[in-house]
């Protein structure tokens, strides 16, 4: 079940109250019946009251992405649309009016519809039509999303069988198939969301430029900030304002620099709860284009493990992009004390997607070390410099080092020379690298950009160093 971000629960009870309760637009469907057909006009947005269907697309290819062959007639089953989903919400909003999938119902079902003659209710209220629906864009957008990683999870567990029975050679054509069905969704799901980022801030700007700054600060919320640095935050507002326990806590997390908190006016921060919720909702927004982000960087690492290529940009902050990696983990490294320091570094010439790929594939396997292990107060920490390299020929000599100790349990001597390995895992230790592909994809990522891994463990600490070159070498120079 995809997670409906709480501020949009009320509107959309309200949005099928008022718009999808006409019996005389109610449709009942048997099973193997036809709701939509692939290619057809479509001017009306569906709300599955019961029953469920499944689209499935059956052109060889779709916006310039090749699909498998199917066996099936019907197509290449794209999603599946439960009681309480939005179905054709695409087709009707970007206004092509054209069905891209072949929808039939997989039971007994029933659905309700607008269309382009619904008369507006309430505008004066609510707004125009397309903004009273923006809680059902958000709604499918987070059905999108749950359905991406759960195909992400079933190709996921494909490679771990595939991977344990010594079948390398078929990464790479595996590889192929995960992008295929995955990058138009990943693209889908990109773009939608910028689409409601930015008709929701037209909204907003509208309704109340407050509200609107939050929202934006939400979504453009690029850095990381650590449980402890909350708790301080919020400790501060607490005594400072006389805020009670819960509001000094929100406001901590809308504005954890206590700097800026003490411009804020004594009206906002009466109904800092009340005015927490726009913040929040571009926040999850910024969740869910990074997350985006973290999918195709999943299909990137995979390809790049097959032998597949990257695209990289000079000038690549390494500093954000473990910044980057961190917001990704962040649900993971709720009770994880985590502290960073970088020295000045220069930006290198990389692909941010892969690094982000790097570290958080370090810290996840960081994090579940030490759960597994016990470890009663974990802390994570990174630190990052640049330093240089003497008296190696035909080598880079500069190099960006970035460290990841965590103080989880000791790695054994004999396991690290295989922790790099496709395939391997050891739950001994209560280190679970996932697929076995973890480590295996940072090394072939670092390895790539001539870089090196160091991996140090004793019962203090757990670090894995990792030494990429400022500047490209191809072996020529």
């Amino acid at each position: 079940m995809h997670h409906i971000p709480e501020q949009i629960i009320e509107p959309l009870e309200r949005i099928n109250a008022v718009y999808f309760s006409d019996p005389g637009r109610t449709i009942e469907l048997a099973q193997g019946e036809q709701l939509v057909d692939q290619g057809e006009e479509c001017r009306r947005v569906y709300y599955v009251q019961k029953g469920s269907f499944a689209a499935f697309r059956r052109a060889d290819s779709y916006a310039g992405v090749d699909l498998p062959v199917e066996s099936n007639t019907r197509g290449y089953e794209v999603f599946r649309a439960e009681a309480g989903s939005y179905v054709c919400v695409q087709a009707f909003f970007s206004r092509s009016y054209r069905s891209s999938n072949h929808i039939v119902a997989l039971e007994d079902s029933v659905v309700t519809y607008v269309d382009d003659t619904t008369e507006v209710v309430e505008p004066e209220k609510y707004g125009c039509f397309e903004r009273q629906f923006i809680p059902v864009l958000v709604h499918e957008l987070a059905a999108r999303n749950s359905r991406i990683f759960t195909k992400t999870s079933e190709k996921e567990e494909a490679l771990r069988v595939l991977q344990r029975a010594e079948m390398a050679s078929s990464l790479a054509q595996l590889s192929a198939g995960i992008a295929h069905e995955l990058n138009n969704a990943v693209g889908v799901l990109s773009r939608r969301t910028e689409f409601v980022a930015d008709s929701l801030q037209e909204y907003l700007e509208d309704d109340d430029k407050n509200n609107a700054l939050l929202f934006s600060y939400g979504f453009e919320d690029n850095s990381f900030i650590s449980a402890q640095e909350l708790r301080s935050a919020a400790r501060y507002y607490e005594r400072e304002f006389k805020l009670p326990q819960e509001a000094a806590k929100v406001l901590a997390h809308i504005f954890p620099n206590t700097e800026d908190g003490d411009k804020l006016s004594g009206r906002f921060i009466r109904n800092v709860k009340k005015n927490y919720r726009f913040w929040e909702l571009g926040h999850d927004l910024r969740d869910m284009r990074m997350a985006s982000k973290l999918a195709t960087g999943i299909v990137r690492a995979v390809k790049l493990l097959g032998g597949g290529n990257s695209t990289r940009e000079p000038d690549t902050s390494v500093e954000q992009s473990v910044t980057d990696a961190l917001n990704l983990l962040h649900n993971k490294l709720k009770r994880v004390s985590v502290t960073t320091h970088f020295a000045p570094m220069p930006g290198i010439t990389a692909d941010i997607t892969e690094l982000v790929q790097v570290w958080s594939n370090i810290i996840k396997n960081a994090c579940d070390a030490m759960e597994h292990g016990g470890t009663e107060a974990p802390a994570i920490r990174i630190t990052g410099e640049c330093c240089h390299v003497q008296g190696v020929q035909l080598l880079p000599t500069e190099y960006v080092s970035v460290t990841i100790a965590n103080n989880g349990p000791a790695i054994d001597e004999e396991n690290l020379n295989k922790i790099f390995n496709p395939n391997f895992t050891t739950k001994k230790l209560g280190l679970d690298f996932g697929l076995g592909l973890g480590l295996a994809i940072v090394r072939r990522v670092v390895d790539s950009y001539n870089g090196t891994i160091e991996v140090r463990s004793n019962d203090q600490e757990t670090s894995f160093t990792i030494n990429l070159p400022t500047t490209q070498f191809n072996g020529n120079a």
